[in-house]
């Protein structure tokens, strides 16, 4: 009786193998890694920072304008404003774009300028619409938006392409006491304003042909535009 007492007193008995004085070692350990880690997390994102913003602290508006552009590019896609890149087969691409009229092209061009005189460079994306991807041949206006600063932060307007458009067709009116039906546009260039062609249709045109065309110069800070039209002959 009394061996078995000892035997089940010696199984209940945890054995003795030094673990209680691994634990605050490996913990030590733990902790000296997650230090380490944290520091260098710490250090990648100060270099991050620094290599994005200079080292006067003003941004880096080459990267800045590369990150934008690349943002742009899937907002476009994923509001449906534009589809993938067009393709020869155009059932197959309306099939895949079904709300989409225009493709995304392989480029977006992007230009830099000061425009509200904050010492600040402030970014124009735009591309050429093209030709439709559906089959037609009718052509639209430019996709384009204006990236620029405010005090500490940037401020967005993408908008522009539908305002050049009615202000093109307002100012159109106003000068000619003639209705525009339909005005498209290209930008050539960004400094002290939006600069570029347009061409416009009236009630008496055909969808294939605009009666009207010429340069254009907007500010959209003000959102006044400049007209220089002549018929097309």
């Amino acid at each position: 009786m009394k061996l078995a007492v000892r035997v089940r007193f010696m199984m209940s008995t945890p054995p003795k193998f030094g673990w209680q004085k691994l634990v605050p070692a490996a913990s030590a350990s733990i902790m000296f890694i997650a230090s380490i880690c944290s520091t260098a997390l710490i250090m990648f994102s100060f270099i991050s920072c620094y290599q994005q913003s200079g080292e006067n602290g003003k941004i880096d508006i080459k990267q800045f304008s590369l990150k934008e552009t690349e943002k742009w590019r899937k907002e476009l896609l994923l509001n449906g404003e534009v589809g993938t890149p067009c393709e020869e087969d155009y059932m197959k691409w309306n099939t895949k774009n079904s709300e989409s009229y225009y493709g995304l092209p392989a480029e977006i061009s992007s230009k830099t300028y000061d425009i509200n005189g904050d010492g600040k460079d402030d970014i124009l994306l735009f591309f050429h619409a093209g030709e439709s991807c559906t089959g037609g041949h009718e052509e639209g206006s430019d996709f384009v938006s204006l990236i620029y600063s405010s005090d500490r932060e940037y401020l967005y307007n993408k908008n522009l392409r539908s305002k050049i458009e009615s202000k093109i067709q307002y100012e159109f009116r106003i000068k000619t006491d003639t209705f525009a039906r339909r005005a498209i546009f290209s930008i050539n260039d960004f400094n002290r304003a939006i600069s570029g062609d347009f061409q416009l249709w009236t009630d008496d045109d055909p969808d294939c042909c605009a009666s009207h065309e010429g340069t254009f110069i907007y500010n959209p800070l003000t959102w006044k535009i400049e007209l220089k039209e002549h018929v097309i002959h």
